[in-house]
């Protein structure tokens, strides 16, 4: 509907006004709640007195529309109460604080956590039973502390579209609140933290054999079609492994000046290999 779109569209030059604006941030905050709070109002006059077309414009308006907006005013409002209640000094009660907010939001997040996978995941079969209004809605509210005081402009999952959203952008707030502390603090480190999967690997052979391996992959040409530099691929298992190969070079050199079983590692992988295959034969 072109009056709905064109509403949310003076939303956002609103917005985007305000934020140009030379207010303080609790200023700014004020105007953006009243912007929204407005289009809002708006948005239910016009549903109200013209309603919708078909379904599929319904459903389009209850899933992305309304919640786009009901999700920033919100935010906004959360925003508000977060900088009253922030404390003014001391980095680490700050860091706290927003570390509270966020353990708030995960817990929150698990009471619905199929509802978020299937709104993240744009999923669109339960559309007509999440998205329209019907006699029967009130019937399907999942969310006991959400009352609905409007049957004709809710149903029974917008408000939980319209959470996800507020979530979403409360999350990049805080993660942006974090970096600006760190930033400040000298005292902290910022590590980059691996991948669980990463983080119990460990390799219990010797360097030599782990070089061994490395020189074997560079020289077989399977790693990027054959052209990865020897030095990048060292940090990469250095890195996998938490491990320091020192001077491969000179290990490299060493394995060259075996009068025997020059790649007895490799040797070794394939008797092996071949043990367990012939095992389960």
């Amino acid at each position: 509907m072109k009056k709905i779109a064109r509403i949310i569209d003076d939303f956002d030059k609103g917005i985007i006004n305000i934020r140009k604006s030379n207010l303080n941030k609790l200023s700014k905050l004020k105007e953006n709640i009243k912007i929204a709070k407005l289009c809002i109002q708006q948005l239910r006059i016009v549903i109200r007195e013209s309603g919708f077309s078909s379904k599929r414009e319904e459903i389009t308006f209850f899933k992305y529309q309304k919640p786009y907006v009901q999700g920033r005013l919100n935010f906004f409002l959360k925003l508000n109460t977060f900088l009253l209640e922030f404390p003014e000094v001391g980095i680490i009660k700050q860091r706290n604080f927003i570390n509270k907010e966020l353990s708030k939001l995960e817990i929150k997040k698990s009471h619905h956590i199929q509802f978020v996978k299937y709104y993240k995941l744009d999923e669109y079969i339960l559309d007509h039973i999440y998205f329209l209004r019907g006699k029967n809605q009130s019937d399907l509210f999942i969310d006991m502390n959400y009352h609905c005081e409007d049957l004709d402009f809710s149903t029974s999952h917008d408000h939980l579209a319209t959470k996800i959203i507020t979530r979403d952008l409360l999350l990049k707030f805080y993660a942006k609140e974090l970096e600006r502390l760190n930033s400040k603090d000298p005292n902290i480190v910022i590590e980059e933290v691996k991948p669980a999967i990463f983080r119990d690997l460990s390799w219990n052979g010797s360097k030599t054999d782990l070089i061994e391996l490395v020189y074997a992959l560079h020289t077989s040409g399977v790693i990027r079609n054959g052209k990865p530099e020897i030095k990048k691929m060292f940090e990469v298992f250095s890195e996998l492994f938490n491990i320091d190969l020192g001077n491969y070079y000179k290990t490299f050199t060493q394995i060259k000046e075996r009068q025997k079983d020059e790649t007895k590692f490799l040797d070794m992988l394939k008797f092996n290999l071949i043990q367990k295959l012939e095992s389960e034969n």
